[in-house]
């Protein structure tokens, strides 16, 4: 097991072909991160290498060196997007070239706030050819997300400044490695990882409270497990490993993971950190992870391991957008990109949701529509590169991944992405429940903290915390359906309340003699569009507040009255008596109708909803003295003489076929009697 304390960073090298990323990484570590032939031979980095560096007092820390040649800055990209501290590399006596300048973009984009400037190759060059150098460099640093950084003139044929970049990495990392948490929930921008003064909301995993605040080594320790994969390679006697940054929580041997997008799940035999057999890995560090139940040739770069069902494969993207100063054209809508986001590169186009295009310089918000899956959390940060020929022209963060198209300029969309972008943990997690397609279709549920985990990129403690903050303040109510606990947004639960309202009432001017509706009716005149448990829960609310009530199972205002004339009530009066005296051969509806006129056919429902008379079939009705009368004389039948047939029912009742099967019929139908065979036993 790990003898070393390795840090929750990464470091990654940056900077043009031939400026010494890989003998600097060497020198200061003692690994030649060319790991492939090619490399070996060419003497260039291809590929993506990894080292590790150990400083003081048990020190280790993770190094991605990425190569430089502009044919491979997509594989850059793979190692860019996890980096927190960056060594960038420029040759002294090459000074500012192409990658030099394209690297920075990407550094700047990705936001990777810390790290330093590498002035390699001293050896080679004057002092005075020195100071011009740095003088150009200070300058094409300003404004960006280095402009501080410390630049260090090295060699690593001399070894000349190397414990000084040493030294400057332990400083930096002690800037970087702790975070501060306030119980205000303010998320600003991250830039792949740490993030040395942001706020957002406690409990996090991990983390000691102390103060009143919350300190833990990293803002993702408060993510769920997340691995992009960058290699995947085959062990003898081990089988297949795949090596990535973990981007969220934490992983350890035995648990289960799976693999997206092909959402295969599989087990962690083994996990290795720099170089060391852990039971544990967490966020911020690269692992090296041993699967059981998969073959290597069966993962590709790009793939990401999380928990099980919790990373969604997407190909349409929400996000904003940033085009860089210098880009050669604005970007127009639709437009065909490569994006690159963690360890992926996919082709897709560019949808700007506000405008024709972007100018250089300027930020937007758009969706991208990608030719391929892809698995992505909100707050991720990706590159996009123009498609042919293919350079750095922007990047920007992920607001959220989606299954449907924006409309262009629906101001709806645009303020739902603003609130996202704004990275405000309490605002996007309301957001999300105004947003919550609450429909009986595929995408038909009650949020759980689960749900709003996934969807807001925190983990699920956090999500919890800020859920019972809004419960308590009412902006959420929580229902207990079906023996279950449901929330929804206040606003949702209000309309529908509402809408539930005015169909009563609509209800009772159309129909002033039936005592309710019928709740399964209620909820097809709402439509196919409200989720069944979200009806539920405001019709809940509805009978707790007493505006409405329950009388032999219908639904009714509150203050709702049945108001018969002295006419009406006369007319019901005789229609009654006319059904009790018929006994069991009552007659039909339009017997009734016909001799009593329109009164009639007023009055008939409402005998039906005091249940004087009971349809038992359509347009047959029996008078519920006779119906009971009749359930006692089968009773005591069946029990002397057994099962009773058709015939013998009708020869008991003294009625025909035309009435004894209809009444046979209704018997069974409120599960008074059975039919077996020909006859009916009872139940």
């Amino acid at each position: 097991m790990n003898t070393h304390h390795v840090e929750h960073i990464i470091i990654g090298t940056a900077g043009h072909i031939d400026h010494g990323k890989t003998s600097l990484v060497k020198a200061l570590t003692g690994i030649d991160t060319d790991r492939l032939p090619e490399e070996k031979q060419r003497g260039m980095t291809i590929d993506l290498g990894y080292a590790y560096l150990d400083l003081d007092s048990g020190q280790r820390v993770s190094i991605v060196d990425v190569p430089g040649h502009e044919r491979f800055v997509k594989n850059m990209l793979a190692g860019a997007t996890s980096i927190n501290l960056v060594l960038f590399v420029i040759a002294a006596d090459d000074g500012i070239m192409p990658q030099t300048i394209e690297h920075l973009e990407i550094i700047n984009l990705l936001g990777i706030r810390h790290g330093l400037v590498a002035l390699t190759k001293k050896d080679l060059v004057t002092d005075e050819w020195l100071a011009i150098v740095k003088d150009d460099i200070q300058n094409i640093l300003k404004g960006t997300s280095l402009e501080d950084a410390p630049i260090v003139p090295v060699s690593t044929v001399t070894g000349e400044g190397i414990e000084t970049c040493k030294t400057i990495i332990k400083n930096l990392i002690a800037q970087t490695k702790t975070v501060t948490v306030h119980p205000h929930l303010n998320l600003p921008h991250q830039g792949g990882g740490i993030q040395g003064d942001n706020e957002y909301s406690p409990p996090l995993v991990g983390g000691v409270r102390g103060g009143g605040k919350l300190l833990l080594k990293s803002r993702d320790d408060a993510r769920v497990f997340r691995l992009p994969i960058d290699r995947s390679f085959t062990i003898s006697g081990y089988g297949c490993v795949v090596t990535g940054p973990i981007m969220g929580g934490q992983i350890s041997v035995e648990d289960e993971v799976e693999i997206f997008p092909v959402k295969e799940i599989v087990r962690v035999r083994g996990i290795e950190v720099t170089g060391e057999r852990v039971d544990t890995a967490y966020a911020g560090q690269r692992a090296a992870i041993n699967l059981s139940g998969i073959k290597s040739a069966g993962i590709k770069r790009g793939y990401e391991l999380s928990i099980p069902g919790y990373l969604q494969p997407t190909k349409i993207v929400d996000a904003s957008l940033r085009l860089i100063k210098n880009a050669k054209n604005p970007l127009k809508n639709r437009a065909r990109i490569r994006f690159h986001i963690n360890t992926s590169e996919v082709m897709g186009r560019v949808i700007l949701l506000d405008r024709e295009q972007l100018d250089p310089g300027e930020e937007a918000l758009c969706q991208f529509l990608l030719e391929n899956i892809i698995t992505t959390e909100r707050e991720d940060r990706f590159i996009i590169r123009s498609y042919s020929p293919a350079y750095t022209i922007g990047g920007g963060k992920v607001l959220g991944y989606n299954t449907t198209r924006l409309k262009r300029f629906k101001e709806e969309s645009l303020k739902t992405l603003k609130i996202l972008a704004s990275g405000n943990l309490s605002d996007i997690v309301e957001q999300v429940y105004l947003n919550n397609v609450v429909s009986r279709g595929e995408r038909s549920f009650a949020l759980t903290i689960d749900d709003i985990s996934r969807q807001v990129n925190i983990h699920p403690s956090v999500a919890e915390k800020i859920i019972a903050d809004f419960v308590r303040k009412g902006v959420l109510m929580k229902f207990s359906v079906e023996g279950k606990n449901v929330i929804f947004h206040k606003t949702h639960v209000l309309s529908l309340k509402e809408m539930i309202l005015n169909e009563l009432r609509k209800f009772h001017k159309d129909n002033p003699l039936k005592m309710g509706i019928d709740e399964t009716h209620l909820k097809t005149l709402l439509g196919k569009n409200i989720n069944l448990l979200l009806i539920t829960a405001a019709l809940s609310s509805l009978r707790n507040e007493k505006a409405v009530k329950v009388t032999d199972n219908k639904l009714s205002l509150a203050n709702f009255k049945i108001e018969v004339s002295t006419q009406d009530k006369g007319i019901a009066d005789k229609i009654e008596g006319l059904f009790l005296k018929a006994g069991v051969t009552p007659p039909s509806m339009e017997e009734v109708c016909a001799k009593y006129g329109a009164s009639g056919k007023a009055v008939i429902p409402l005998l039906i909803e005091q249940k004087k008379i009971i349809g038992v079939e359509k347009g047959l009705c029996f008078h519920t003295m006779v119906l009971d009368k009749l359930k006692e004389n089968l009773r005591e039948y069946i029990n002397k003489q057994g099962p009773i047939s058709v015939a013998q029912f009708r020869d008991l009742t003294k009625t025909s076929r035309k009435y004894a099967v209809p009444l046979l019929e209704y018997f069974d139908a409120i599960h008074f009697t059975k039919r077996t065979g020909d006859v009916r036993i009872l139940l």
